[in-house]
C-alpha cells in the first residue's frame, strides 16, 4: 500500500447542498417509469406462463375451467364433506 498525503479537501466542497426541486420531481419520475416497466414485464410473463400451461389458464378449454364446470355447487359441498370425513382422523388427537 503506498503512503500518500492525505487529501487537502476545501471547505465548500464538504458541504451538499442537497437537490433542487426539479432534481427531486425527476428522480420520482424516473422510480415511478421502472415502477411501471416492472408491471408491465410481470404481467406479460404472468400471461404467458399461463398460455402456456393448459392446467392454469383461464379459459373454458383449460383442464381447470373443464373440471369446474363439470360439477355444480352441490357436488363440491359433498366433496367438501367427504374429504373432511376422510381427513378429521389424521388430524385427532388420541
Amino acid at each position: 500500500m503506498i503512503n500518500l498525503p492525505p487529501y487537502q479537501q476545501s471547505p465548500e466542497s464538504n458541504t451538499w447542498k442537497g437537490m433542487t426541486l426539479e432534481e427531486m420531481q425527476m428522480q420520482r419520475a424516473l422510480v415511478q417509469a421502472r415502477m411501471e416497466i416492472q408491471k408491465y414485464r410481470i404481467n406479460t410473463h404472468l400471461s404467458s406462463l399461463k398460455e402456456s400451461t393448459p392446467l392454469l389458464s383461464g379459459g373454458k378449454n383449460s383442464l381447470l375451467g373443464r373440471i369446474a364446470g363439470a360439477f355444480t355447487i352441490v357436488e363440491y359441498a359433498t366433496f367438501a364433506v367427504k374429504l373432511f370425513r376422510m381427513m378429521a382422523p389424521i388430524f385427532r388427537k388420541k
